[in-house]
């Protein structure tokens, strides 16, 4: 069973979907998602990673049969949200990797997350999550191309929910890997100046950059940013996402251990 909290997460969550389903960008049917893999598993996780994008993408919902990845949920648009209700859903939300994941797109997180012995999938020793910053809503077409006003008016509950579910999950590293102009939208303060904490030599040095954020509750995150391409870190091999999660669990975990995860 799930605390008052999430619930108002998934409350306002479906608030969101509720109010902009008519609008001709959101994908229907469809439903919200707060968030991607097994948050009970995330919960008894030594480490704790969030990784982040910009909204669910359409291919989420597949043409024909727009509930194969959450088959638990098809029977939850338009019925009350009694209690029943909350649990179905985060079940659905849970069982997402268990099932048929966007494996083409998660996939690329997954080397890295390994290196920080982590994964969205069973059999990791710790479980990972992966969140939305602009919105919970599947919009078709994809972000970057819907209008500066379509992307508002997604933002305006979006971004908000977002930061509340961070607080809540109170993740001790997130993963950010967008254009870096979405960065402006991370209200959390900011405690540390940028720097950089990682660096691949190449004929175009790509850099990760890491910034500590309070995120609310007396907890503090290690904020990695590295720029995406058309995935996210896409132009970084494998064997170098590995590396580079090797080298974060020595330097932010292992190192602080007692720090941050107290």
């Amino acid at each position: 069973m799930y605390c008052s909290a999430m619930h108002e997460l998934v409350h306002d969550a479906w608030d969101l979907y509720d109010r902009a389903e008519s609008q001709a960008h959101v994908v229907r049917p469809s439903i919200p998602i707060l968030f991607f893999g097994d948050s009970e598993a995330y919960k008894h996780s030594g480490r704790r990673i969030v990784t982040v994008g910009l909204n669910p993408s359409r291919v989420e919902f597949p043409e024909g049969e727009p509930f194969r990845r959450f088959p638990v949920a098809a029977s939850l648009r338009g019925t009350t949200r009694l209690t029943g209700f909350y649990d179905r859903y985060l079940q659905a939300l849970n069982q997402y990797f268990n099932l048929d994941p966007y494996s083409a797109w998660f996939g690329t997180f997954e080397p890295l997350l390994a290196g920080l012995r982590c994964s969205f999938y069973r059999g990791s020793r710790d479980a990972a999550l992966h969140t939305d910053l602009c919105s919970p809503l599947a919009t078709d077409p994809t972000w970057s191309k819907l209008s500066g006003a379509q992307r508002a008016g997604l933002e305006q509950g979006g971004v908000t929910l977002w930061h509340r579910l961070i607080t809540y999950l109170q993740p001790q590293v997130i993963l950010m890997s967008v254009a870096r102009r979405h960065l402006s939208k991370i209200r959390f303060a900011v405690l540390t100046n940028w720097r950089t904490i990682y660096e691949l030599e190449r004929d175009n040095p790509y850099e990760l950059q890491h910034c500590l954020l309070d995120i609310g509750s007396g907890r503090q995150s290690h904020l990695i940013f590295g720029q995406a391409a058309q995935k996210p870190f896409g132009t970084v091999s494998h064997a170098n996402k590995f590396d580079i999660g090797q080298r974060l669990a020595e330097r932010l975990l292992d190192a602080t251990k007692g720090a941050v995860n107290s």
